[in-house]
């Protein structure tokens, strides 16, 4: 049989990466999309390739992310983006392709201190990682869809635009006080995240007076639906939340739908006021699963973090 090497990926491997998408996939992995999630991530990048006779054959990265759990900056990856070429399924009897690269990458960043990783697979990809890559299900992700027309006109402090300033750094300072569970979001992230990407639009909304920001959502429209990707605000209680997501019912409803999404979540301000809104709930046909490495800091997360779209590369 042909033999297979599994070893850390480096930016050299991007076009062999690239190629063996469109082989796996059909289609072609754009260049610049993979350079804004990897390399020009604010919190870096890391893969494990399998090659075999100088040529990639299986891929498997992660996404990483800097979330504060119980307070504390952790980072976490998101374990995603793996093809393997079809030509390469059968190269070991003795050997999976896909489990070697799964196990590789888990050691690798359990050695690096990660608590835990997450990911959102579709349901044959979800069994394949829970069998050969010892992840294990989360919980289903579960969305609040509530009518655009059904929200109050947007307040006289409302704003609109592509991308933040530096005021946004004082929100999130303000934010992460209530918020020891959830992602980080100082206005670095937050436009790598949501204006910079290359195949991507989104619409920023926020509330207050120029230098100072009380409350800001980003907002990604598809068709008649739009889905508030991620949100926060500078009051523990969230009251100002209301205010805001009228003013992304609003844009989104500007920008042509007709229905606006929210994710279910655990914990943060935003759980009372979403679970309060008068939409349909329903589960988005996905599940959250990962593989835990420090149980005590994945049951926190679980239990208490603010769970926003933003963690899900596909939104």
């Amino acid at each position: 049989m042909t033999p297979y090497r599994i070893r850390e990926a480096t930016l050299e491997d991007v076009p062999g990466i690239r190629e063996l998408f469109a082989r796996a996939y059909g289609a072609e992995l754009p260049e610049e999309e993979w350079r804004w999630k990897f390399e020009r991530n604010p919190d870096g990048w890391y893969g494990i390739v399998a090659e075999s006779e100088g040529k990639i054959v299986g891929n498997f990265a992660g996404w990483p992310m800097s979330l504060t759990v119980s307070g504390r900056p952790r980072l976490v990856f998101s374990a995603g983006d793996v093809a393997t070429d079809p030509s390469a399924r059968g190269l070991s009897k003795a050997r999976n392709i896909y489990g070697d690269m799964a196990q590789t990458f888990y050691e690798k960043v359990r050695e690096r201190g990660v608590p835990f990783t997450f990911g959102f697979p579709h349901a044959r990809a979800q069994a394949i990682s829970n069998r050969l890559g010892g992840t294990h299900d989360f919980l289903p992700v579960r969305e609040v869809q509530v009518a655009c027309e059904t929200f109050p006109s947007p307040q006289a402090d409302a704003g609109y635009g592509d991308f933040v300033g530096e005021d946004f750094d004082a929100l999130w300072i303000s934010a992460e006080r209530h918020l020891p569970n959830a992602p980080v979001r100082d206005s670095l992230r937050t436009n790598w995240r949501f204006h910079a990407r290359p195949t991507r639009y989104y619409r920023m909304v926020w509330l207050g007076s120029p230098g100072r920001l009380e409350a800001w959502a980003a907002l990604s429209v598809v068709g008649e639906k739009g889905i508030v990707a991620d949100y926060l605000g500078r009051e523990a209680d969230g009251r100002d939340l209301p205010g805001l997501f009228s003013a992304a019912a609003a844009e989104a409803r500007r920008l042509g739908a007709r229905n606006l999404a929210f994710w279910k979540t655990p914990g943060g301000p935003g759980r009372r006021w979403i679970d309060g809104l008068p939409g349909e709930t329903h589960d988005a046909g996905f599940f959250f699963i990962g593989r835990v490495f420090e149980p005590a800091a994945a049951r926190e997360f679980l239990e208490h973090g603010q769970f926003v779209p933003s963690i899900y590369d596909v939104v």
